[in-house]
């Protein structure tokens, strides 16, 4: 099973974007960012888990919704509060799914992602999830 681990704010939604029109948690989720995302995550036969602190605090339900009308269906969360990181709620992830490393990509604006950092492919807040970020993916599982 491949897995993208998916961040929200400087993916999905560039640095300064503000919605036309307020939807709840989906009118954050810039469409053509997640178009994107869509597209290559159905190429890569891959399933989405949420990294995003916008997991915190709201259910699966309302996640898949929100994401679903972009055309991202959210498979799972990571865990939070594991201490030291995203990178080490994404460990946990993976060791509790048995999903080794080679078979999944972390997609974040962040910097630090420790251990699995030959795994990440790192947006830029100003650009989110653009043309070199796909191309970074596509990457990652050509190897």
């Amino acid at each position: 099973m491949r897995v993208v681990f998916l961040d929200v704010d400087g993916v999905l939604n560039r640095h300064g974007y503000r919605p036309a029109e307020s939807r709840g948690l989906a009118s954050w989720i810039e469409p053509e960012l997640a178009a994107r995302v869509a597209r290559e995550v159905a190429a890569l036969d891959a399933r989405v888990v949420l990294a995003s602190d916008w997991r915190i605090g709201r259910t699966i339900e309302a996640l898949r919704e929100a994401f679903g009308g972009h055309g991202i269906a959210v498979h799972d969360v990571t865990p939070s509060a594991c201490g030291g990181g995203r990178w080490r709620e994404i460990a946990a992830w993976l060791a509790a799914n048995a999903v080794g490393a080679a078979e999944m990509a972390i997609i974040d604006d962040a910097f630090d992602m420790g251990e699995l950092a030959a795994r990440h492919v790192r947006c830029s807040p100003l650009n989110g999830f653009d043309e070199a970020a796909v191309a970074a993916l596509r990457a990652l599982f050509a190897r």
